[in-house]
């Protein structure tokens, strides 16, 4: 099931849009849902950082006393990157400053005609719909996390290692551009992540991925950002093994 969100501070159109995507869904047989309104952009991060993705998103533009519709969908795009976003709107001139934010936004549909709206709906989730028929089935593309009070989906391609560090289970994840700390352990994550990372140490899991190079005299696994994590006797007699 992929969750579908509508995020607009008028009842009128965002009921509008409750009926059209939900008699879509319903005609469309596919497995979207649960379908849930909200009238600002606070409530819908609250709602989408403890749910699953990628999501769908409709979007108004304006949200008076709150971030833009542009704003919450750059924050939108931290915790789901390859989510749908689908702008509403009132203002036919506003498409550009969509490209400017760089949100790959798949449609820009202007409120006023109910007819040209629902044309323009179905059109977006059958779209949706072929993508993701489209994307290879069992690939696992995120890492679900909890940080403090926040779910966090990260992209597998990001992370560049876990690192276990003090007597606490506190884990910090190393990304491209990120770095975060959080209560877990490395043996969750080796379950969970299966092949695709390296328990090169007891204190390192690295995206086998991102690994360049194994100096098997330092004892040393080095990514591809320069970055080095420590390899254990017996992560090296095994990699010295398989080679």
């Amino acid at each position: 099931m992929i969750p579908v969100y509508i995020c607009d501070d008028e009842a009128a159109v965002s009921a509008l849009l409750e009926r059209l995507i939900g008699d879509q869904i319903m005609m469309m047989g596919r497995d979207m849902g649960p379908l849930q309104a909200v009238n600002n952009p606070l409530a819908l991060l609250e709602l989408q950082r403890q749910a699953q993705v990628p999501a769908i998103y409709f979007l108004d533009i304006d949200f008076p006393g709150h971030m833009s519709g542009l704003e919450l969908a750059v924050k939108l795009r931290e915790y789901d990157p390859r989510g749908f976003i689908v702008f509403i709107t009132a203002h036919d001139d506003m498409m550009f400053e969509t490209f400017r934010y760089r949100l790959e936004a798949l449609d820009y549909i202007v409120k006023g005609m109910p007819r040209m709206m629902a044309e323009r709906v179905n059109a977006c989730l059958e779209s949706i719909c072929e993508r993701m028929m489209n994307e290879p089935d069992g690939k696992t593309m995120y890492c679900t996390l909890k940080v403090c009070d926040t779910v966090r989906h990260i992209p597998l391609q990001k992370i560049l290692y876990f690192e276990a560090v003090g007597i606490r289970h506190t884990l910090v994840l190393h990304m491209d551009d990120e770095v975060l700390e959080f209560n877990s352990s490395l043996n969750h994550f080796e379950e969970k992540l299966g092949g695709d990372f390296w328990r090169c140490h007891r204190s390192f899991l690295v995206n086998r991925s991102r690994v360049s190079n194994v100096w098997l005299k330092e004892n040393l696994v080095e990514l591809d950002n320069g970055e080095t994590c420590l390899l254990s006797r017996k992560a090296k007699s095994e990699y010295a093994a398989s080679v």
